[in-house]
């Protein structure tokens, strides 16, 4: 474990090396060296649990343009620019996008509805285009199995996109959107 997943009370008495120190807070370095959540983390999970449920179905009642804009603000807020209109790009690409930091194009297929077969359609189209670096297809209804990502390809579904939602600060934008 990093010392950065660590209580500042609990590293500072590693500055009286070769001493002997007052560990102040015995409680919190007991949970721990056993591996266990403080009854306020435990809390904290739970509760974000449970909003990313929640913004699963908020999603679904979004329509899909909606829905694709959402998708764009996602990877806004996590560096990407959009470097062409959302939606209706042309048949395979819902956004194309650029990562500055690294030059690096992508283009993403959004889908409200997605299934194994349409992951494959698109994996097949983004293996013949020349043109970008990764793909990224989105959905929020579906079964689409996640086990395997294909070389290129980031697959990210509900409970991911709710992940990425939250960690965006969107959870409000959402709520407002479907109200």
């Amino acid at each position: 474990m990093s010392s950065d997943r660590i209580s500042g009370h609990l590293l500072k008495v590693q500055m009286f090396r070769g001493t002997i120190c007052q560990v102040k807070q015995r409680a919190y370095l007991v949970r721990k060296l056993n591996d266990e959540l403080s009854p306020e983390l435990a809390a904290a999970e739970e509760a974000e649990h449970s909003m990313k449920i929640a913004l699963i179905g908020l999603m679904r009642l979004l329509t899909w343009q909606d829905f694709e804009l959402l998708v764009d603000l996602i990877f806004s807020a996590s560096g990407w620019r959009r470097i062409g209109v959302v939606g209706r790009v042309q048949k395979t690409v819902d956004l194309e996008l650029l990562l500055p930091t690294t030059g690096e194009r992508a283009f993403v297929q959004i889908k409200s509805q997605a299934n194994a077969a349409s992951l494959r359609d698109y994996v097949a189209r983004f293996e013949q285009a020349d043109l970008y670096d990764r793909m990224f297809f989105v959905w929020h209804t579906g079964n689409v199995p996640v086990d395997r990502e294909p070389d290129g390809v980031s697959l990210i579904g509900p409970e991911r996109l709710s992940q990425m939602c939250l960690d965006a600060g969107l959870a409000s934008w959402l709520r407002e959107k479907v109200s």
